[in-house]
């Protein structure tokens, strides 16, 4: 075996800090990238044999697992804080993070103590130190999201938690998450994403997503395009799964994006009826919301009152954040499907309507459309800044300036700025308002500059 030189300073000595745990973990991503098919195929198997070493700690919750392509991290985030208005002492898992690897877990809403991510990170290393997987399952030692996962878990498990929501990683079929045994599974819209891996239409990816419908557990849908719904409809009839959908329980949903958040108005078919200002911005939330709200009254966790006030208090980074770079707005927000991108830029838009004056900031990963996303930019905005993601995700940035060369209209302004302070300066240099939008991994990188 191979062994990652830091892996190796870290391998026989207790954590001192979070970022000793932190580096420790990422150490372990060189193995995602050996003998890549054996290693997707047997993610499950390998996910199982590191909790059987754990003694399965996922047990000791209550678990509600979310995937979807879009709006997974959001609604994960409103269902944690209705599970929290209602008494229940609720964790929280995440992926990936914005701006602190803290961000990945938490509880009721708030940060675990260093003393306890570094207790439990102490016992994960002792546990992996003598543990190896079997050839057959690729790489010996667990990849980083494995052990991220198996981490989050413990925490969940010390912290006495009832409850946690969790968020799928990728796809849903062969996730490392989908070892667990939910109490409720929900689906988030669901758009071309990781189309390499995935596969290239929306019936393949909504059938990989919907392998987290569990037999005799219900399941919750967002508002999803017809063949993503069938594929959903199929699969809980299989698993004898209670469907629920917006599409059926929501009779009306009104949304505008202020600058005071997005005000939303929902009305049910049960006549239940709730008018919110979330937090977080952009008219996508509402449809979040008022998923996070149908799973949480169908599941018994609605407390009349304290669950709306929770919806409007809940937030996470990167999700249509308003700053303020040499005295213009900016506007951050994670968008990486067509679809997203276009509801995005409506919320910017209605903010900022004078298209001549505002810019755009844009990067995005391999394997999404990026065709479809710089179709919705490039109309909307004057300017258009082609950047790079951080390092850890693969982007072709470069070709993806071309593209946007190749795509632009005659009044559109295309430039290409890889470091993120010259690409935010460049867009602010003679624009009124700016809109950072595309890859997780491009907001992450303006973080330190718009203290996120």
């Amino acid at each position: 075996m191979i062994v990652n030189p830091s892996l190796a300073k870290l391998l026989v000595m207790s954590f001192s800090s979070f970022g000793e745990v932190t580096s420790y973990l990422d150490s372990f991503s060189y193995m995602q990238t050996s003998t890549p098919g054996l290693l997707r195929e047997a993610r499950l198997e390998r996910m199982s044999l590191l909790l059987d070493a754990l003694s399965h700690p996922e047990e000791s919750f209550k678990a509600v697992h979310v995937a979807g392509s879009k709006g997974k991290g959001s609604t994960c985030c409103y269902l944690s804080a209705l599970l929290t208005a209602s008494g229940h002492r609720t964790g929280l898992y995440l992926s990936p993070h914005l701006c602190d690897y803290r961000e990945r877990f938490s509880l009721n809403g708030t940060f675990f103590d260093d003393s306890l991510l570094i207790s439990i990170a102490d016992r994960l290393e002792k546990t992996v130190r003598n543990f190896s997987l079997p050839p057959e399952y690729g790489q010996e030692k667990p990849s980083t999201f494995e052990l991220y996962t198996a981490y989050a878990y413990m925490l969940f498990k010390a912290a006495g938690c009832e409850y946690a929501v969790i968020e799928t990683g990728l796809g849903g079929r062969l996730d490392a998450t989908n070892t667990l045994d939910p109490i409720a599974s929900i689906i988030t819209p669901i758009e071309l994403e990781h189309t390499s891996v995935l596969g290239s239409t929306i019936e393949k990816i909504a059938t990989e997503k919907s392998k987290i419908i569990k037999k005799n557990r219900p399941v919750f849908l967002s508002m999803l395009k017809m063949d993503a719904m069938q594929v959903m409809k199929k699969e809980a009839e299989k698993q004898n799964s209670v469907l629920y959908s917006l599409s059926d329980e929501l009779m009306s949903l009104r949304t505008d994006t202020r600058e005071c958040g997005e005000v939303c108005t929902f009305s049910f078919a049960d006549g239940y009826e709730a008018s919110l200002v979330l937090s977080m911005h952009g008219e996508v939330q509402a449809e979040n919301a008022a998923l996070a709200l149908l799973t949480a009254r169908k599941l018994g966790f609605y407390v009349k009152g304290e669950s709306e006030k929770a919806l409007e208090k809940a937030a996470l980074p990167g999700r249509f954040e308003m700053h303020s770079y040499r005295g213009k707005p900016v506007v951050m927000d994670v968008c990486h499907t067509k679809v997203s991108t276009l509801h995005t830029v409506s919320s910017f838009t209605a903010l900022y309507p004078q298209r001549n004056s505002n810019a755009c900031i844009f990067a995005a990963i391999d394997g999404k459309d990026i065709e479809g996303m710089l179709s919705i930019i490039l109309p909307a905005f004057r300017k258009v800044v082609i950047s790079k993601p951080d390092s850890f995700r693969k982007s072709d940035s470069r070709k993806i300036y071309e593209k946007a060369l190749a795509m632009k209209s005659d009044d559109n302004i295309v430039v290409y700025e890889e470091e993120c302070r010259s690409a935010l300066d460049e867009a602010v240099s003679d624009s009124s308002a700016v809109l950072i939008a595309g890859s997780f991994y491009l907001a992450s990188r303006f973080g330190g500059i718009l203290e996120c």
